[in-house]
């Protein structure tokens, strides 16, 4: 297989680390990322847990996009009760789903009653 240049801007203090742990590993840098970039194909992703920090923008993100979730949903809600449609619901202590009526009342249902997506 032929090889291909792969060019990628990084700070010059963390090339130079790496470089530095590559070479105690007894590797160079372009051994290591082409390490990397294997075990990222063979775990088709990448292979250590993405954390993010407390405070960080992503965080911030995630609350924010959970919230418009949750209005939207509230929304679909209000819109099938205007309608006289049932929503439907899990109660978790039961283990049990139901249908909830714009009127109040609960339809429990069985898991017999319930079919499959197509």
């Amino acid at each position: 297989m032929e090889d291909a240049r792969l060019s990628v801007r990084v700070n010059s203090e963390l090339k130079q680390q790496a470089e530095q742990v590559f070479e105690q590993l007894g590797m160079t840098i372009s051994t290591g990322i082409n390490a990397f970039l294997k075990r990222v194909v063979a775990q088709k992703g990448i292979p250590f847990p993405l954390i993010v920090e407390q405070g960080s923008d992503l965080e911030e993100l995630s609350k924010r996009i959970e919230t418009e979730a949750r209005k939207a949903v509230d929304k679909s809600i209000s819109s099938h009760h205007a309608s006289g449609m049932p929503v439907a619901h899990y109660d978790y202590d039961s283990n049990q789903p139901y249908l909830l009526y714009p009127n109040g009342t609960k339809e429990t249902l069985i898991k017999s009653q319930l079919r499959k997506a197509p």
